[in-house]
């Protein structure tokens, strides 16, 4: 009963653990590396700050529109703001206003930023764009090194078994007196040359798994297993079939950088002209409300009639006269009274003429000429670096292939002579060192093939790069 328990655990432990080798094929690699890349991340965060950017030029041509207040507490002589008259003594004072302002003409300076913004915003899409397709390849390229590594564990795998059987087979001769005891010692330095193998082709696998990881910015205790495509993995391209200007052509038009490089050459051209409208007058409308408070305010209630009487002569005898005078009734005036009661309103227009600005305007047109011819070279550094990228491209895919192909006839040659081999060392035809010999070039037949193989693949992956094809392994 124990046992049986026991059974079920090891059966449920083995389950759950292989479920836990969680299964990744190059897409899924590709996927979750741009989704945890912090390049990518940050190229997104340049898009955002173009939008930002953009947002702000296109709002330029709007009316802009501010409130302000100010609260004063006057000593000594100074105008008080509801009379405007002197005064000498202490109060307080509250001012208000809004302004409101628009550009009508600048030569054309908003227009081009707003332009300009759009391309910039555009040409940081293009720029996170590659930043995908490079780390697309990059994860690729350690996807294959780690294919590449799994397969040559394989045969490190077989070969050492391969070598234990080879010693049973050798024991059995050598007991029967068909061998010589001392030929157990050639296949045992065999098996120990095998197992070195396969323990190196490990830690090499190991490692390549690991760089995986490190892109893919997973643990390195994450469980990982990735997808082995079908052994008949066939190259659906020929780059003997592709032609340069075939490839080259479509590159310059799906290359995200040298899209990139075009835009900015656009953004240079735009930002001369924004240099150039500093150059020309500009002109702007305003207009302004604002009122003001003080706490020596008065209002007007009413008036009383007096008699206001005065000494005078009248031929030569003294008299008074008395006359009829109004005076006004005053009371403190309050906050919102006096604000609405001292509203004023204002409109203008700006006209601002550069005549001389210690060359700063100029100079800024110099420097955007410049920047013109900078971004040109630049963009044409791209199209040539794009050039030679391609045309080594395709050498390399094409000796790749030749080698490739070298390789499988090679192999298929060694195969049979080590079967030939294997037949005759099995009857005693042929000693342990011939043997051995004919195991060894084999050996070096499959990973010669295996290195071939994936060398191929991995060159035309690069040129599908190029082509602007999705990088799959199928």
């Amino acid at each position: 009963m124990q046992l049986y328990f026991n059974l079920i655990i090891i059966s449920i432990f083995i389950t759950v653990n292989a479920s836990a080798q969680e299964q990744w094929d190059l897409q899924k690699c590709i996927t979750h590396a741009q989704k945890q890349s912090i390049s990518i991340q940050q190229a997104n965060l340049a898009i955002d700050q173009a939008e930002i950017s953009e947002k702000i030029s296109k709002h330029s041509r709007y009316p802009n529109l501010n409130g302000s207040s100010n609260l004063n507490w006057n000593f000594g002589r100074s105008i008080e703001p509801t009379t405007n008259e002197f005064v000498s003594s202490t109060f307080l004072s509250n001012n208000l206003s809004l302004n409101t302002g628009v550009t009508l003409y600048n030569g054309g300076r908003i227009k081009n930023q707003i332009q300009q913004s759009k391309i910039n915003k555009e040409a940081a899409m293009q720029d996170a764009e590659d930043t995908e397709r490079t780390l697309a390849l990059n994860v690729a390229t350690l996807y294959l090194n780690v294919l590449f590594a799994k397969d040559r564990m394989k045969i490190a795998d077989r070969q050492y078994e391969l070598a234990k059987t080879q010693l049973d087979q050798i024991n059995k001769l050598i007991r029967v007196g068909s061998r010589p005891e001392n030929d157990r010692y050639d296949i045992e330095a065999q098996i120990t040359n095998a197992e070195q193998t396969s323990v190196q082709s490990k830690n090499v696998y190991e490692i390549n798994v690991l760089n995986l990881k490190q892109l893919l910015r997973l643990e390195p205790s994450a469980p990982f297993e990735i997808v082995t495509p079908p052994s008949n993995l066939e190259v659906t391209d020929d780059p003997d079939i592709l032609t340069f200007d075939e490839v080259y052509r479509k590159g310059l038009t799906n290359q995200p950088n040298i899209k990139a490089g075009d835009l900015r050459y656009e953004s240079a051209i735009l930002d001369k002209k924004v240099a150039n409208a500093a150059l020309l007058p500009s002109l702007t409308v305003g207009a302004s409300v604002g009122t003001n408070y003080s706490n020596k305010g008065i209002s007007i209630d009413g008036f009383d009639q007096v008699v206001q009487q005065s000494n005078v002569l009248i031929d030569g005898t003294p008299a008074v006269i008395g006359t009829n005078q109004l005076v006004p009734i005053t009371s403190q005036s309050g906050y919102f009274t006096q604000l609405d009661e001292n509203v004023s309103y204002g409109v203008g227009f700006g006209l601002n003429i550069p005549i001389y600005n210690r060359y700063q305007n100029k100079g800024n047109v110099e420097r955007a000429k410049i920047g013109i011819e900078s971004a040109r070279l630049s963009t044409e550094q791209l199209k040539e670096n794009l050039k030679i990228n391609i045309q080594q491209a395709l050498a390399d895919a094409r000796a790749a292939k030749r080698a490739y192909i070298a390789a499988q006839k090679n192999n298929k040659a060694q195969s049979a002579a080590f079967n030939n081999a294997q037949k005759r060392f099995d009857l005693g035809a042929i000693n342990t060192y011939d043997y051995n010999n004919a195991l060894t070039t084999k050996e070096n037949a499959d990973i010669d093939l295996l290195i071939a193989k994936y060398d191929y693949l991995f060159r035309v992956k690069v040129i599908d790069f190029y082509l602007g094809k999705p990088l799959n392994i199928n």
